[in-house]
């Protein structure tokens, strides 16, 4: 018995199943297929008259095909049931061209052609159909009119043995139909398959197996507006140089690692992602959040004996902040590079302190006058429109604009009258010196920059690369118009200080030539506030 139920199972997994057939597929398969009956139809309402048949009989054998054609149509009925009936009225118009054959055996392969034509519909209900109508038609009419479905004497008397035998034949030649129907449905499950496999690599990064951005923006969609949700963007600190140091193969090996963790830390009531490079991304839910963000830095983190990777976030309550997908992401971003560059001010900070403590160690007087040009550079960019991070960094490249000079003699620097044309060459280097040395601290590299254009004059004719106009960075044009005001109203070794009229003044003359109009312009502005005014008189 067993052996039996193995071979019925064996021969269900090659048969086709049915039902597979896609709706949009079906359809256009069905209205082809109902034409047809029209078609024929058609053609029999025309071929009847002229085989003598009167009105009455055109009309009896058309009806039941456009009764069965109308049915087909129908979209509101289920589409087995229209495809049964389309089934039925083909049928019908077979055994109606065998009739009119007068049962000629020619005539009865159009059941054949039909019966293969019918399995696009890839349904068992219409094939049983087909079989069963061959069977049921040509034994109950063999009875009642035999010579209608029959051409031969011995087939007259033994209807039923003969109606039994064509719906063998019907049935056999249902094989090719099925196998071509079992093929299709072949490819089809291939095809879905590898759309699936496709649409899983779409939104699957290839290195970590998260999800992409692709698939971040799909769930993003879906979860903008939950209350309980949280979007949080991760950007390791301390990637690039791990991969500069170990190559590009470990860094892949170890982005691999982190985002499994990642993984790992926000299972079950989140899902993590991999934006590219070094961003990684989290949603998360429920009550826990908090305590899933920690664990998420946490599986960003690594050290070893030579390096540290850690991870700088940004959050957004998507209930609460973001109305859209992008504007969640934006909102994260910022956080996440506002956290990571106070990060990096931290560490600049720092190595800005140590410069500065090297300069006053062999200056002490020189601490006032870049605590002076700074502060005055600071409230002169917010007066120009300069973002504020973009500000404070113009206040410690004001700060540190003469940090080169440590490599200048004092010779020099403190010569009582005017400098020959070496010591002015010599001390032309102090910018490219004080550059070099700023851009020792990676989180000083602007500063740097900015220092190093800190001397450059708008008419081109300063150092040490001759820039003019707008070509010299704002920050680099503020420094210079401050510093020169300051030094103008303090005492120097080679000059007396000017008082705070003549030093604007000199500004102003100087508008154009060695500084930039717009910067004079809102310097002297600023300077003529009660605030500034006070600070400048008390210098002056």
């Amino acid at each position: 018995m067993s052996t039996v139920v193995a071979s019925v199972h064996k021969l269900r997994e090659k048969l086709p199943r049915g039902g597979e057939l896609p709706a949009v597929e079906w359809e256009r398969r069905h209205r082809a297929l109902t034409k047809l009956l029209w078609v024929i139809a058609a053609g029999l309402a025309i071929v009847t008259p002229l085989l003598g048949y009167s009105l009455f009989d055109t009309a009896l054998h058309g009806v039941p095909l456009v009764v069965a054609a109308v049915i087909a149509g129908q979209t509101r009925r289920s589409p087995r049931f229209r495809s049964l009936a389309t089934s039925f009225g083909l049928l019908t118009t077979a055994a109606l061209g065998v009739h009119l054959a007068g049962g000629l055996t020619e005539a009865h392969f159009s059941f054949f052609v039909l019966v293969v034509l019918l399995t696009l519909y890839e349904d068992w209900a219409v094939l049983v159909l087909a079989i069963g109508y061959v069977l049921v038609h040509h034994g109950l009419l063999g009875m009642v009119d035999p010579m209608a479905v029959f051409h031969d004497g011995n087939e007259y008397r033994h209807p039923w043995k003969w109606a039994g035998i064509h719906a063998l034949f019907i049935a056999a030649t249902s094989v090719a139909g099925i196998i071509a129907w079992r093929l299709n449905e072949d490819v089809r499950r291939q095809m879905r398959a590898v759309q699936e496999d496709l649409a899983v690599a779409a939104d699957t990064d290839v290195l970590t197996g998260l999800g992409n951005r692709r698939r971040l923006l799909t769930d993003l969609e879906q979860r903008v507006g939950s209350a309980d949700t949280s979007l949080a963007l991760f950007d390791l600190d301390g990637f690039k140089a791990y991969n500069d140091a170990f190559g590009h193969h470990a860094g892949d090996v170890l982005l691999a690692r982190l985002g499994q963790r990642l993984a790992a830390a926000v299972s079950g009531s989140g899902a993590a992602y991999r934006l590219g490079g070094d961003e990684f991304c989290v949603l998360i839910g429920g009550d826990t959040r908090g305590q899933q963000l920690a664990a998420a830095v946490a599986a960003l983190r690594e050290r070893g004996e030579a390096f540290s990777v850690q991870a700088s976030f940004g959050t957004v309550e998507l209930g609460d902040e973001g109305g859209t997908a992008e504007e969640a992401l934006q909102l994260a971003d910022g956080r996440m590079y506002e956290q990571k560059n106070n990060g990096r001010i931290s560490a600049g900070q720092q190595s800005k302190d140590v410069l500065l403590r090297a300069l006053a160690e062999r200056y002490p007087d020189l601490g006032e006058h870049l605590d002076g040009v700074a502060e005055q550079a600071e409230a002169l960019a917010e007066a120009l429109g300069v973002p504020e991070r973009e500000g404070e960094m113009i206040a410690h490249a004001a700060q540190l604009h003469d940090v080169g000079k440590v490599a200048i003699p004092e010779a020099i620097l403190l010569k009582p009258g005017p400098l020959d044309d070496k010591e002015w060459s010599f001390m032309r280097t102090h910018t490219i010196i004080g550059e070099r040395i700023i851009a020792a601290a990676p989180a000083l590299s602007r500063v740097a920059q900015l220092v190093r254009s800190s001397h450059e004059r708008w008419d081109g004719g300063g150092y040490p690369d001759g820039l003019a106009g707008e070509a010299i960075p704002l920050g680099s044009r503020i420094i210079a118009a401050c510093d020169s005001f300051d030094a103008m109203v303090t005492d120097r070794p080679y000059s007396a200080a000017l008082n705070f009229e003549e030093a604007i003044r000199e500004l102003k003359r100087c508008a154009g030539s060695q500084f930039d109009p717009a910067v004079v312009a809102a310097f002297v502005t600023l300077l003529r506030r009660p605030a500034l005014l006070e600070n400048a008189a008390a210098v002056a």
